[in-house]
């Protein structure tokens, strides 16, 4: 297993995506779970046959462009912005676009809960900062190393744009370019629910610096890093937190492995900002 799993990360990202396609065709969990999970999207009157449609969707658009997240992936962000409340309503952030792919699926469940959807991103591909040979990646869970390279996971803004027409919602999309340096400082919308696919520790910590205090109280920041330790890192780093945002850091869930959605990883993990302890359930095996 693990020697096929080392061939994959080998493969052109094309072919990548079309096994993970051909695979979730096969059997997916989390997608017989969407579906049939009346739970999800009760809030806003969803019904069986309207996640179907959406899985549909999601699918047909996975099918025609690149993309940088997974159907599982996708799907979870979807349930976690339909479980957003129904009454005071305020934005989606995506900070890294590529193609659009993911972008197609938030907006997909911005216009559904009565949101609007912003996408940060350079559309120039990663930066020159940690690409190249010097700057080393791995992912000890997965078995691989690597790099970046300058310009890669590019999507010009008009790919986004016209994508975001075909498969998804665009009128419910606002789109900012600009690396995060620069774009980010002005942001002054507040942050139901922030999606971080960056890549890059710098780029984390530029949308952290200037995010995170327009993110609500419980509001979930999920990013595709989850892997990369590197990157994970700066969810415990103690001095960026107390010198940058003044506070403890929150740590992160799917340090290394992301969380539960597929068989053995997922590219997927989270924090939440200032939860809200007084709701959480007491069990026999912890002393209060």
């Amino acid at each position: 297993m693990i020697s096929l799993k080392r061939i994959y990360y080998y493969l052109p990202k094309t072919i990548q995506n079309y096994i993970n396609t051909m695979a979730s065709n096969v059997s997916n969990n989390t997608e017989e779970d969407f579906i049939n999970n009346d739970n999800y999207g009760k809030l806003y009157d969803l019904k069986k046959k309207d996640r179907e449609i959406i899985i549909r969707r999601i699918r047909y658009c996975l099918s025609k462009i690149p993309s940088a997240t997974n159907l599982n992936v996708q799907l979870h962000l979807i349930k976690n912005i339909l479980e957003l409340p129904n009454n005071e309503k305020n934005f989606i952030v995506e900070c890294g676009a590529f193609k659009g792919a993911s972008s197609v699926a938030l907006s997909i469940a911005a216009k559904i809960t009565e949101r609007k959807l912003i996408i940060y991103d350079s559309f120039e591909g990663l930066p020159d900062n940690e690409s190249g040979p010097s700057h080393k990646r791995e992912y000890p869970h997965l078995k691989i190393k690597g790099h970046y390279e300058s310009g890669m996971y590019c999507g010009s803004l008009e790919e986004v744009e016209k994508n975001l027409k075909n498969f998804g919602e665009y009128d419910h999309c606002i789109i900012r370019k600009g690396f995060y340096e620069n774009s980010l400082i002005n942001h002054s919308e507040k942050i139901d629910l922030l999606f971080l696919d960056v890549d890059l520790l710098s780029s984390t910590k530029d949308c952290l610096k200037y995010l995170w205090k327009h993110i609500i109280d419980n509001g979930y920041i999920f990013t595709d890093d989850s892997c990369d330790l590197k990157v994970v890192r700066i969810w415990f780093d103690k001095e960026w937190w107390s010198n940058n945002l003044n506070q403890d850091p929150p740590g992160y869930i799917g340090s290394g492995c992301g969380i539960n959605l597929d068989k053995e990883f997922s590219s997927l993990g989270y924090t939440i900002k200032n939860p809200n302890l007084e709701n959480l359930s007491e069990i026999d095996w912890l002393k209060n």
